[in-house]
């Protein structure tokens, strides 16, 4: 996808020199249906945010990818920190269970397509990953703007950067998109420079500032996020059968308490639309039974009994009664 920049100097007053670059790229923005995609750019939807504490239910496994830096500023390092701040924040408000360990390679660069998003294939990826919630983003924009005095020998300088974010959002048991939101972060930095010191532009202090800004924009994007999470059911899977015993790949972690009914469903099929091979959806799978967790195993794994029902495999679907 074509790359536009711009840089624009203008002079703030008789004693401020303004100098501000803008980088971006051609939005997503797309014409009609493709097939096995959706739109990535578009308006996002805006939502009052919500108290965190009102979040209740099991912490869905979300997997999130690392972001696309689709600017010239910095490298891919940009995006991996923008995704490494969402998992963060997700964690410290206990919204979601984050695995330790990747579960994948996959980046969010590899689902787009000119300016689609690959549905299929990411929904694919969640559901081999074991999880039921799939976020991948986008740094859209970074603007930089850097004021200073003319004359003296330490003169004061700003430095202003703003970060655009994107984020989507699918439910990947589902294999639909939940929600689509953006937001802008700001950073500032203000110092005394001596004589010719230019500290405040360097490769250095820009990657800073634009780490800065890419964190507050994630930050005000958070309680849309959760908001649009909790929209998608809690779902688990049956990792392991041992006789009458049955393994779920949800335990404490989750917050699946001892006693909990879950009923068991099959995993359902993919839907395409006849004529252009197009994505739909997946189809709800045929309820099965019930188990009941009665122990845990390790951090995130539960152990139940049958309560009703029969002929359960490993991979069938679990969601809480």
């Amino acid at each position: 996808m074509d790359m536009k920049s711009s840089f624009v100097r203008g002079v703030l007053t008789a004693s401020f020199a303004f100098i501000g670059s803008t980088f971006g790229c051609s939005t997503f923005l797309a014409n009609g249906p493709a097939e096995n995609s959706a739109n990535f750019q578009g308006p996002a939807e805006s939502s009052p945010p919500i108290p965190l504490q009102k979040i209740a239910g099991p912490r869905k496994k979300t997997l999130v990818l690392n972001f696309w830096n689709d600017t010239p500023v910095g490298d891919q390092k940009l995006g991996q920190f923008a995704a490494g701040e969402l998992k963060r924040e997700l964690s410290i408000q206990k919204a979601a269970v984050i695995p330790e360990e990747p579960l994948t390679a996959a980046v969010t660069q590899d689902f787009i397509e000119g300016d689609r998003v690959r549905v299929a294939q990411l929904i694919r990826e969640g559901r081999k990953a074991g999880v039921s919630i799939m976020i991948i983003g986008r740094i859209g924009r970074i603007t930089f703007r850097h004021a200073k005095e003319d004359v003296g020998v330490f003169r004061e300088a700003e430095s202003l950067v703003s970060a655009d974010v994107e984020m989507k959002i699918f439910d990947a048991v589902g294999g639909r998109e939940v929600h689509h939101l953006s937001r802008t972060g700001t950073s500032v930095a203000r110092t005394l420079l001596a004589f010719q010191d230019d500290q405040i532009t360097s490769r250095e202090a820009r990657a800073e500032l634009a780490q800065t800004a890419i964190r507050d924009a994630v930050v005000r994007a958070l309680p849309e996020a959760l908001v649009a999470m909790e929209k998608i059911d809690w779902q688990g899977r049956i990792a392991k059968i041992v006789g009458s015993k049955v393994y779920v790949n949800a335990g404490r972690k989750a917050g699946i308490l001892a006693g909990d009914i879950l009923k068991v469903l099959s995993p359902g099929e993919d839907i395409f639309d006849p004529v252009n091979k197009a994505f739909l959806g997946r189809s709800e799978g045929l309820l099965k039974g019930a188990l009941e967790v009665s122990d845990f195993v390790g951090e995130d794994s539960a152990m139940a009994t049958i309560h009703s029902g029969g002929n359960f495999q490993e991979g069938d679907l679990v969601r809480l009664y």
